[in-house]
């Protein structure tokens, strides 16, 4: 009888598990390219516990084989010493998150840097992209400060998200030593490998724009930092004494609470605790960095979020309420029941009225913004606009449904998602608007 280790059984298992994974994010989603990445994150993953256990059984072997010896006499053991700074590396989708470059100047690379030297020894600095389309300064300015510019064609729409995913779970398993990863995205197919480099017990953190980054990835990782509020140039004080001692007084952490939850309403984001917990921190107005640097003067320091948010709804300046079974917050004058993310409430179909509203603030929304800029086209942008309309009166429905509409925006091809994943109008003609909403009505009474 052939006899399976079981360290072969778990990677014979590898193959399966992608399948398994990519298939049922496919089926979710129907995105190949995050499916792609589900399904590497979790065969790396799987590959790394027959790793592990391969690992476990050589060090067993090992004890076993060693002569034990018993002292005759009581053995002094040395004092522990202390445990060194680990090692960081640094993975920068540049395709996802862009910097101005002045010459060979870079300032937010720069401060890129400098953070990660302050959280240890960088062993890796990569960056991905398409160099060819950026400009020969940049990568220059980049180089001298050591990073290495992988050239990724964008030919292929995942080929960054995959190159990305498995040099990571590569470091993971090649260098222990790397206990901390920074990765510099805003992408929410990254959330799989966030997950599975938790899985190995690594310090995961986030570095991106606040205004465009996922939802589910600011959730999964360890901690999330606005690109912008590294960037410490401007400030007397050097970055590591900002970093590692700043001070914000209880009435700004309260002002910067409610920024936090007007941001995120309006960005159709979670209201739940760490979600805007992440936000306060990605806030450059404040020096919000978590509730210990939140002081009282007459009153001992916050032992967690929960507690700081619990003193500000004692106040009433904030609302706390729980929903399918996760506390969301929510401002004084807001209908919990109308703003949450689990809002059961059924505000009845739209009307044909309400869809023009609609399309014209989607309208609107492209014709007032920068296309510049980088939330230009972005859904988080159009559902803003969208949500304006909410605030007047006209529109007297749910968050969830005023993204179910955008979403069925784009299931019509009124909406048009590109290859940066922001989105466009479809070619409008005479007649056009009428054709849509005749589309969106039909749909409507099937639902």
């Amino acid at each position: 009888m052939v006899q399976i280790s079981k360290q072969g059984l778990i990677l014979g298992l590898g193959p399966l598990a992608f399948a398994i994974a990519f298939g049922i994010t496919y089926l979710s989603d129907r995105d190949a390219r995050r499916a792609s990445v589900t399904g590497l994150a979790v065969l790396s993953a799987t590959y790394a516990t027959g790793l592990m256990t391969a690992e476990d059984r050589r060090l067993q072997v090992a004890l076993a084989s060693t002569p034990q010896v018993v002292p005759s006499t009581p053995v002094t053991l040395p004092e522990p010493t202390p445990k060194s700074v680990g090692e960081v590396a640094v993975f920068w989708d540049y395709e996802n998150v862009k910097i101005a470059a002045q010459g060979i100047q870079a300032p937010l690379a720069e401060s890129l840097v400098d953070y990660s030297q302050s959280q240890g020894h960088p062993r890796l600095k990569i960056v991905y992209s398409n160099w060819r389309r950026e400009k020969e300064s940049l990568v220059q300015a980049l180089y001298s400060l050591g990073f290495e510019p992988i050239h990724v064609s964008t030919g292929k729409e995942n080929a960054v998200d995959v190159k990305l995913t498995v040099d990571c779970l590569n470091t993971a398993y090649q260098y222990p030593a790397v206990e901390h990863f920074i990765i510099v995205t805003g992408d929410r197919d990254f959330v799989p490998l966030v997950n599975a480099l938790k899985t190995l017990e690594k310090r995961v953190t986030l570095i991106g724009r606040a205004e465009v980054a996922s939802n589910q990835l600011l959730l999964s990782a360890d901690e999330f930092i606005d690109l912008e509020k590294l960037d410490t140039s401007d400030s007397e004080e050097t970055a590591p004494t900002r970093r590692l001692s700043p001070t914000i007084s209880y009435e700004d952490a309260v002002a910067c609470l409610l920024a936090a939850i007007n941001l995120a309403r309006d960005q159709g984001k979670s209201t739940r605790f760490g979600a805007i917990d992440r936000l306060m921190r990605a806030n450059i107005q404040y020096t919000y960095a978590g509730v210990a640097s939140i002081t009282r003067t007459d009153a001992a320091p916050f032992t967690n979020f929960s507690a700081f948010v619990d003193a500000a709804a004692h106040t009433g300046q904030v609302q706390i309420k729980t929903l399918e079974g996760f506390k969301e917050l929510f401002l004084p004058e807001e209908d919990p029941e109308a703003e949450s993310e689990f809002s059961s409430r059924d505000s009845g179909p739209l009307t044909r009225e309400q869809w023009q509203i609609i399309l014209d603030q989607v309208q609107t929304a492209f014709r007032d913004t920068d296309p510049e800029h980088n939330s230009y086209g972005r859904f988080m942008s159009l559902f803003f606009y969208v949500r304006m309309a909410k605030k007047d009166g006209r529109l007297p429905h749910s968050n969830e449904r005023l993204k179910q509409s955008l979403s069925r925006l784009v299931d019509q091809g009124i909406l048009i998602e590109q290859a940066n994943r922001s989105f466009r109008m479809a070619e409008t003609g005479e007649g056009k608007a009428e054709t849509w909403l005749n589309q969106l009505m039909q749909t409507e009474d099937a639902s």
